[in-house]
């Protein structure tokens, strides 16, 4: 992610590297995967949505409707291993799955993956979402995710599912993302480890559904659970999108946001995820704040 500012990679926790492959008929394909239709007056479905926080608001969860279920906390540059070890604890004591990022490249030593997969195991927790992380300068023993997944600790603690990271609209840090993913998902498969695909956040509805047609037309069958970001002004999207290098995104933001009275106005995902199709499940970003986003949840 380049020399970043360290406050914006906060809620733009991405090299989100990926890995991915599997055998299914398209028919078959077009059958499981059922969208659900969203109008500004209908219903989203809680128990289809995942939420990530940042270690400081994971004591704010009193706030977040009960049936979001997973919450993920995002390991970023500069922050400490502790301080995720602490709001997945936290996340647990309230009822919900804590799902941890573990980022590759953020990583000081051995100790410190066998601390945060020791308290996944601690807290009954089985699934770990796997990044490269922003860090422009690997701080440890590892490079990138497959350092990760041929240590062999992660089913040495348990994890059983791992979410791999896909960039619909590219990443910056990786010159061929979708091989990536694909070399990941063939491990995982090899292994006998269940995967997903977590998507970078997008608010370009085109780009998403021709990656998802493109992953299911070579035979991918795994679940997509696609980012979006939560209810938050155009000028924040805007810093976000240039930030975590969604190329398409920032173009469709800066369209809709040509005057400068409407770059302080709020956007909401709903004709976003009204555009959405052949995703399993959608992960929401709070670029706009926790309370805003959970209120805009309690409002659907």
């Amino acid at each position: 992610m380049g020399s970043q500012s360290p406050a914006l990679l906060k809620q733009c926790t991405n090299d989100m590297t990926t890995s991915h492959q599997s055998a299914v008929a398209t028919d078959h394909l077009a059958t499981r995967h059922t969208t659900p239709h969203l109008t500004p007056d209908s219903t989203l479905p809680l128990g289809k949505l995942s939420l990530e926080v940042l270690p400081r608001d994971a004591t704010s969860l009193c706030l977040v409707p009960k049936a979001i279920g997973e919450i993920y906390v995002p390991m970023i540059p500069g922050q400490t291993v502790e301080s995720v070890i602490d709001a997945l604890k936290r996340i647990r004591t309230q009822g919900k799955i804590p799902v941890p990022h573990i980022a590759a490249r953020n990583l000081e030593s051995d100790k410190s993956l066998r601390s945060v997969l020791m308290t996944c195991a601690e807290l009954d927790v089985h699934r770990v979402l796997l990044i490269g992380g922003g860090a422009t300068q690997i701080t440890g023993p590892y490079a990138q995710v497959m350092d990760l997944l041929e240590t062999g600790l992660l089913a040495e603690y348990g994890i059983t599912h791992i979410d791999i990271a896909g960039h619909p609209e590219g990443n910056p840090d990786d010159p061929d993302p979708e091989q990536s993913l694909v070399a990941k998902l063939n491990w995982a498969d090899r292994h006998g480890m269940h995967s997903r695909i977590l998507t970078q956040w997008s608010f370009d509805a085109t780009a998403v559904n021709s990656w998802i047609d493109r992953l299911r037309a070579l035979g991918f069958k795994q679940p997509v659970h696609v980012g979006i970001p939560g209810p938050a002004t155009l000028k924040a999207l805007l810093r976000y999108a240039t930030v975590c290098g969604v190329k398409t995104s920032t173009q469709v933001l800066k369209r809709q946001g040509l005057s400068l009275g409407r770059l302080l106005l709020i956007n909401k995902p709903d004709q976003l995820i009204n555009d959405l199709r052949g995703y399993d499940q959608l992960h929401l970003f709070p670029f706009g704040g926790l309370a805003r986003t959970t209120e805009w949840l309690k409002q659907r």
